[in-house]
Parts: structure tokens; sequence; C-alpha cells
């Protein structure tokens, strides 16, 4: 797979959205501690974005092999279970050695309201 003029249907608003939202979580995080399930959260996500980049082509699955690398020693060195896979379940289209997909497991996920929340005025 190779780099497209025009990604699929929502996948740029996503990519944005992704963006936007680790920018909030490192502004956010400035000063303050982190708990066990939000680092572990930020460690799925980064791997599950390695895992969605590694399919653009081998050469960029080899490069991100270094990124899951980095998260598993930073589990280990946090305490965290270093073998995220129990908690995945990777989808054989999109399957990429060492590098797990979205969680289906474990604790359970946290639904949001939705894109464009703007709260209650």
């Amino acid at each position: 797979m190779e780099l497209v003029e025009q990604a699929g249907p929502g996948i740029e608003e996503q990519a944005d959205q992704i963006a936007e939202t680790a920018c909030e979580l490192a502004d956010a995080t400035a000063g303050c501690g982190w708990s066990v399930a939000a680092a572990d959260d930020a460690l799925v996500a980064i791997d599950t974005l390695a895992a969605a980049l590694a399919q653009i082509d081998p050469e960029v699955r080899e490069v991100l092999a270094a990124v899951t690398a980095a998260t598993a020693t930073a589990r280990r060195r946090l305490g965290l279970r270093v073998d995220p896979e129990a908690d995945c379940e990777v989808s054989t289209s999109a399957t990429v050695p060492g590098v797990p997909g979205p969680r289906t497991g474990g604790r359970p996920r946290r639904r949001g309201l939705g894109p464009g929340f703007q709260g209650i005025r």
C-alpha cells in the first residue's frame, strides 16, 4: 500500500482528530500525574496507530517495529503488562507482526459523548 492523494472516507478527519486529541492530552498532563489506566490507554493508542501506519509498506512496518519495542519497554518500566496482545484482537486484514490491534478484552472501554460535543450550555 502506498500513500494516495486522498484517503478513504473519514480517514483524514479521524487522523486530524487523533492529532488534536494527542495535543490536548499532552497539555492536560503538564505538571499532573498519570494513572495506570491512562498510561495503559495511551500506550495502546500508540501501538494501534503504529499498526495502522505499518500497513503503508514493509519499510514503514520495519521502522515502526521500534515504536512497538519502545512501548513494551515503557510498559515494563511502569509495571504494566508487557503483552498487550492478550487484550487485543488483531484483524486478519491488518495483521502486522509484533504490533497489537485494538483492545477487545480487559477493562471496559469508556464511551465518549461523540464528536463535536460542546458540553451543556
